[in-house]
């Protein structure tokens, strides 16, 4: 998780759609949008919300060819995850073809509908996704119109250090920052994503959660990192960073070619009903990556 959108520098200079004084940039992207009425920008992730609605747009830029990714959205891979389709199609959008998709799914007892708009090209793709209480669907027009207003501009700055809530200091590591995606701030030591390389990702929750047991929930998050269910965990911790409490977990793992890999992870908790979560694997050198893993999280600061 790589280079711009060629052909949207080009015809960005051209668009005359969505270029009004309500078009606002999406902090950490690219992109830029027309939010409905009475959203604010997000501070968990790139987009925006209604919080008391429960309703969001929330931006992703993936360095992955748009056409497979469009291609994985089918109803049988979408009701694995827990989603069902209800809209599939190729919509114009700003002059060129993009896909709209609609789903819905169930989430802590709340029925949500999604709207998912897709395009890009050969090296990157932009989902932006458009999330609302199904009791809540009068605003669906108006959710859609702000996802067809989006603006894709090359130029537009995206530091990743300026959207995110949280710092930490990788500077007596190899770790190299990537970017900032869905509240994530992306590391790994050859400054690529994906990678065979030991990577690190630090990250909020977008949504409160009930955790009445955090060290239950802590263990069931690792269950739900890729291969987490076949984790081996080694160690088990109380730990306290940034005056917030929750675990640290030391396990050890295996990729999607079965090799053995170091699985750190610590969740920690504010007194807000959200929480932050730093997961780092690596392959080789395990001792070592651990070392930094640790003095990393330790490193952790809310802004």
């Amino acid at each position: 998780m790589k280079s711009a959108l060629l052909f949207f520098s080009l015809f960005v200079v051209h668009l005359t759609f969505g270029q009004t004084e309500r078009l606002i940039k999406v902090a950490g992207t690219k992109c830029s949008l027309i939010p409905p009425d009475n959203f604010e920008p997000a501070t968990n992730f790139s987009g925006f919300w209604q919080v008391e609605s429960g309703a969001s747009i929330m931006i992703n830029e993936l360095p992955t060819a748009y056409q497979p990714l469009v291609d994985e959205f089918t109803a049988g891979a979408l009701l694995l995850k827990g989603m069902t389709l209800l809209e599939k199609q190729t919509v114009d959008f700003n002059n060129l073809k993009a896909t709209f998709i609609k789903v819905k799914q169930m989430a802590n007892g709340t029925q949500y509908l999604k709207q998912i708009l897709i395009f890009g090209d050969t090296k990157q793709t932009i989902l932006v996704n458009g999330i609302y209480p199904e009791t809540n669907k009068v605003i669906e027009h108006e959710i859609k119109n702000a996802l067809l207003s989006t603006v894709f501009n090359s130029d537009q700055a995206d530091n990743p250090l300026d959207a995110a809530t949280f710092t930490v200091d990788i500077s007596n590591t190899d770790f190299k920052l990537i970017k900032y995606m869905s509240g994530s701030l992306l590391f790994s030591t050859d400054g690529k994503m994906p990678t065979r390389q030991p990577t690190l990702i630090v990250s909020n929750s977008v949504a409160k959660v009930t955790a009445q047991n955090q060290k239950q929930y802590t263990l069931e998050r690792l269950k739900k990192l890729p291969g987490g269910e076949f984790s081996d965990i080694k160690e088990i911790q109380e730990i306290t960073i940034d005056n917030m409490k929750g675990y640290e977990i030391v396990a050890h793992g295996k990729t999607k070619d079965d090799k053995p890999t170091l699985v750190y992870q610590v969740m920690i908790f504010n007194d807000k009903g959200y929480y932050y979560l730093i997961v780092g694997q690596a392959r080789e050198d395990q001792l070592r990556n651990l070392e930094n893993f640790r003095l990393i999280a330790k490193t952790f600061k809310r802004k």
